[in-house]
């Protein structure tokens, strides 16, 4: 990912991080590509909440973000009890402070946080200085948000977003469809008919945008990853462009 970033001219990559596989010959990899390549490692993924799950590999996700220099921390939750999550993202946020880590609760449809609105009444609500939300374009117009909504809000909240673009009718309201259009579904920038430039409009301060264009379509045309990830970074730009 670091190098694929690199080669194809992003500022940022971010980094999937599974603890059972991770080790230290895989940090110090991580650091030596990030520094060589003079890159940034915006964020680390996934730190999935579940009910009465324990919060060890959580915490060693957050710790492996603080050794690689990550800016954020991603998290989802899988409890449907809100006071649930609130409970383990405080712990959460208390840890990565030591790490240097801000955590985003990021809501889509097919986990327990389902809205913006939720999204920001748990963060608002456990008010930890380094606890934040996640805005993925697909993921607010599948949950029924609004630009409005959004604007409505702190800009502060949203450090920085995931964009993606799709058509504006969902595929379906079932889990499955969901699903796939999440992981194996989303367009370019520009390809869809999502409210993109309306969300940037909406949140003028300066932040940092995540490209998060999950596509079958583009693995099976690109297989190589770094040719996947020149197509991604110049139709990203391409279309910020043409906003300017």
């Amino acid at each position: 990912m670091v190098s694929a970033a690199a080669a194809a001219g992003f500022d940022c990559t971010g980094i999937w991080v599974e603890p059972a596989d991770w080790n230290s010959d895989t940090t110090r990899e991580v650091c030596l590509r990030r520094d060589d390549a003079g890159i940034a490692v915006l964020d680390v993924e996934v730190i999935w909440i579940h009910a009465g799950q324990p919060t060890d590999d959580l915490k060693r996700i957050i710790d492996i973000g603080g050794e690689i220099a990550a800016g954020f921390g991603l998290v989802v939750s899988s409890d449907e009890d809100d006071e649930g999550t609130k409970r383990v993202f405080a712990e959460l946020c208390d840890h990565a402070q030591g790490a240097g880590l801000t955590l985003v609760l990021e809501f889509l449809p097919i986990t327990a946080v389902r809205s913006l609105a939720q999204a920001v009444d748990i963060v608002t609500d456990v008010g930890r200085p380094n606890g934040r939300v996640l805005i993925d374009t697909l993921h607010l117009a599948r949950t029924g948000g609004t630009i409005a909504a959004v604007k409505a809000l702190d800009p502060a909240l949203f450090p920085y977003l995931q964009i993606a673009d799709a058509p504006l009718a969902a595929p379906g309201t079932d889990y499955d469809s969901l699903l796939y259009e999440a992981v194996d579904g989303r367009l370019l920038p520009g390809e869809g008919e999502l409210p993109i430039r309306e969300l940037l409009q909406a949140l003028p301060e300066e932040r940092a945008l995540s490209p998060e264009i999950r596509s079958k379509a583009l693995r099976d045309r690109y297989p190589d990853i770094v040719d996947r990830a020149r197509v991604i970074a110049d139709a990203t730009r391409h279309f910020l462009t043409a906003l300017s």
